[in-house]
């Protein structure tokens, strides 16, 4: 089979069928071991504790029913957690690997998975080899660090083998595929969509809540038996006491509940957040923890190309000077230039300014395409028998003093910079240096990009213009967005890091000094995310901590960053950065209610165990408000939301403050609602299970108050959490009302709970206005 020529049609089915699809099958555990998996660690032991202990103090009902409950409550996680696994997959099909092909003698880009062996691969700098394969012409600089763990690119040329996984940094060349899949040399390249990471920053906060709260229960656990061996308690009660209180304070739901929330807000990003956005605009997501780590980010530096200009060149003036005009300047330029070369929008530009004036163009007998270390692209021509070498590049870098008309051309640079053109100088060594002229490119800003500006600002995102064009056009650019502030370099940041407060724009900046200008960002504790597209921009997407691949983003971009754009433009930031703080939202009214109802359970055993020397929860009832909280607080993640108007920003002991205000309100009914019970001297069992229903009930109405602001009333929640409330109710009623497991509960005490749970919300709605509060959780 002749390589260049590709596989034919009638090859692709036998193919398929022998070799399959480009893929590794995934593993996944089954649903048993999942499921056993649950009963397996610290808490589940703790739990499994309660069993026996309730086993052994001779009611063999209540063990076995706790139990049953905690099978139950383990299935529950086991289902979210395979429906958040479902919708992961969905998102990873959006998320596909492509690559140009060569088939039936016609070039195209095909999904990665669908290459065979046998196929014409074309690649180029940024690609991410699909493949094993090997050279036929070209050649190419490899990164396989990830791999081998070669510091250093290695430089592979015909026929030498290239490796799926590996990373073209430069050159190009033409391969036939030898093998896909798990044939190929090392097995599995980089899954596209990550999942697995360090905990972020909001998962380190959360976690911090709770060991604060377990920390505190362990103290007075500690105290209570103090306590309890001093007045002479009975050991099984402070036992109880003392285990019931230790998983109460532990948040049992909450890694389902995350990663619900992260999954649930990656789904609207995929497919449009609000009737605004529609599905043109989606997002994709590659790292599932970005989506909650978008709602700090608080700098955006953004690449001029494409993101805030439209990304579509046109040679806009023409200089030349000595014996050259127009003409011969664009067909030098021409001879630097691939025609064959779609993605270029310089390339296609001069091309398209050539053909208007009907150049005749001459074939270059050497090519160079653009070197990103040297900043320039190079031909050689022969004219009238006459060999003439090209360079083509930055004006900065390519007229030096020693180039003749450098001084004219530079006067001329900076008139034409001033008009907010890329400039790029043409220089002609045969052999002395002359420039031949300059070409000055338009890139219209987007319509819609000092709008995205002026909203990004409005949510306190300061977005920062990363170009390597000069000072004076970079500065014409910025008028033309609204971006306000220094216009500076990055020598300028070197000398002075304070400008990283205040620097609007960097120009003359190139790909590796994004890492520079990021790492002084964080520095002044900034939380940074990047826009990028080349390979060279991926250092700096992995640097920051949001970062974001635009629109036809090289694959190796897209590999380092945390969202992929399908549209130009910042309207998919802006999407990334409400839809991340609606997630925040949902995980903080998460943890406000985890800390509020820890402070109200705490207070209320801790106190009646000091009247009674009793547990008022029992193993059994803690179980079934564990299982009632554990169930509805899941739901929170696909609650209705609005996104925050400012960065997030947390602040425990604030937090904390604020909870213990607003959980004085369900507190002081409960314990009321019990020294009423008391009063009448109800037995203790039925106060237990008139106290579970105050809490199911109390419960239910302070997560509606806390979930919005500023009132609880001010979004409606969603169905979903609106099912689990009513079904968490409506089995407390019954458990309660019928004494099913514990005893019954007087219908006295329902209007009663019932009656103080709606003065509670409404109390609760008064507390959330205080100064006070709003003051401590930092509420607009």
């Amino acid at each position: 089979m002749d390589p260049y020529a590709g596989l034919k049609d009638a090859d692709i089915a036998g193919l398929r069928a022998h070799y399959g699809f480009n893929e590794t099958p995934v593993f996944h555990e089954s649903m048993v071991v999942l499921y056993l998996k649950n009963f397996w660690g610290p808490l589940a032991w703790l739990m499994e504790a309660m069993v026996v202990i309730t086993f052994l103090s001779g009611d063999a009902f209540e063990a076995i029913v706790i139990a049953c409950l905690l099978l139950v409550n383990s299935g529950i996680n086991i289902y979210q957690r395979r429906s958040a696994d479902a919708a992961l997959a969905i998102l990873a099909q959006a998320i596909q690997t492509t690559a140009r092909v060569q088939r039936n003698g016609t070039w195209s880009v095909i999904p990665s998975r669908e290459l065979l062996p046998g196929d014409s691969i074309r690649l180029r700098a940024g690609d991410i080899i699909p493949a094993d394969a090997q050279l036929f012409d070209g050649s190419l600089s490899v990164d396989l660090s990830t791999l081998t763990g070669e510091s250093l690119p290695r430089d592979i040329n015909a026929p030498d083998a290239i490796y799926s996984g590996g990373i073209v940094q430069h050159g190009e060349a033409t391969a036939k595929v030898s093998a896909i899949g798990s044939k190929t040399r090392y097995g599995k390249t980089t899954e596209l969509l990550e999942t697995a990471h360090p905990p972020t920053h909001m998962e380190k906060v959360v976690f911090d809540i709770i060991k604060y709260f377990f920390a505190l229960n362990v103290i007075v656990a500690i105290a209570a038996v103090i306590f309890g061996l001093a007045v002479h308690a009975p050991a099984l009660q402070i036992t109880n006491f003392v285990i019931v209180l230790l998983i109460m304070s532990v948040p049992v739901a909450f890694p389902t509940m995350f990663a619900v929330a992260q999954t649930y807000g990656a789904l609207q990003l995929n497919k449009g957040g609000d009737s605004k956005e529609n599905e043109g605009s989606k997002v994709l997501v590659r790292r599932l923890a970005a989506v909650q780590e978008g709602a700090i980010m608080d700098v955006l530096c953004s690449d001029k190309t494409g993101t805030l200009t439209q990304n579509r060149l046109s040679v806009a003036e023409v200089t030349h000077y000595g014996v050259n005009d127009e003409a011969r300047v664009l067909m030098l330029a021409a001879a630097c230039s691939n025609m064959a070369d779609k993605d270029s929008t310089i390339d296609q530009a001069i091309f398209q300014k050539a053909a208007e004036l009907n150049v005749a163009l001459l074939e270059p007998i050497s090519f160079s395409p653009f070197d990103s270390l040297t900043k320039r692209t190079r031909a050689e021509i022969v004219e009238q028998g006459k060999k003439i070498n090209i360079e083509m590049g930055l004006a900065d870098l390519l007229l030096t003093p020693a180039v003749f008309s450098s001084k004219e051309a530079f006067a001329d640079v900076v008139l034409m910079s001033g008009k907010g053109l890329r400039i790029l100088a043409i220089v002609t060594s045969d052999p002395d240096a002359a420039c031949a002229g300059l070409i000055g490119l338009s890139d219209p800003i987007r319509p819609d990009a000092p709008t995205l500006i002026r909203e990004l600002n409005d949510l306190g995102v300061r977005v920062v213009m990363i170009t390597g064009d000069g000072r004076i056009t970079a500065q014409a650019v910025a008028s033309q967005l609204g971006l306000q502030g220094d216009v500076c370099t990055p020598d300028d940041l070197k000398n002075n890091p304070e400008i990283a407060l205040r620097g609007a724009v960097f120009a003359e900046a190139y790909p590796e000094d994004k890492v520079t200008i990021i790492k002084a960002l964080q520095h002044a504790g900034h939380v940074v995310g990047m826009t990028g597209d080349g390979v060279n921009d991926a250092p700096a997407l992995h640097q920051a901590e949001i970062g974001i691949a635009v629109k036809d983003a090289t694959e190796v971009a897209k590999q380092a960053a945390s969202f992929i754009l399908t549209t130009p433009g910042l309207e998919g930031v802006r999407r990334v950065v409400t839809a991340s703080r609606r997630v925040y939202m949902r995980i903080r009214t998460w943890a406000l209610n985890k800390v509020v109802k820890s402070i109200e359970i705490l207070f209320i055993a801790t106190i009646i165990f000091v009247i009674t020397h009793s547990y008022i929860l029992s193993p059994l009832i803690a179980i079934l408000v564990l299982l009632a909280n554990d169930f509805l607080t899941i739901t929170i993640a696909t609650d209705h939301t609005k996104p925050l108007l400012r960065p997030a920003r947390w602040n425990i002991p604030r937090m904390i403050a604020a909870s213990s205000m607003i959980a004085a309100a369900p507190f002081f009914f409960t314990i009321s609602i019990y020294a009423i019970a008391q009063h009448f001297h109800y037995p203790f069992d039925t106060i237990r299970t008139i106290v579970y229903g105050s809490l199911i009930y109390l419960g239910g109405t302070t997560l509606l108050a806390i979930r919005a602001w500023p009132f609880g009333w001010s979004i409606r929640p969603s169905k979903t959490l609106l099912g689990a409330l009513l079904f968490s109710l409506v089995f407390a009623s019954i458990v309660a009302g019928f004494g099913i497991f514990i005893t019954a509960m007087p219908p006295v005490f329902f209007a009663l709970i019932i009656a103080g749970a709606i003065v509670s919300f409404f109390l609760i709605e008064s507390v959330k206005q205080s100064h006070g509060v709003r003051a401590l959780l930092d509420i607009e």
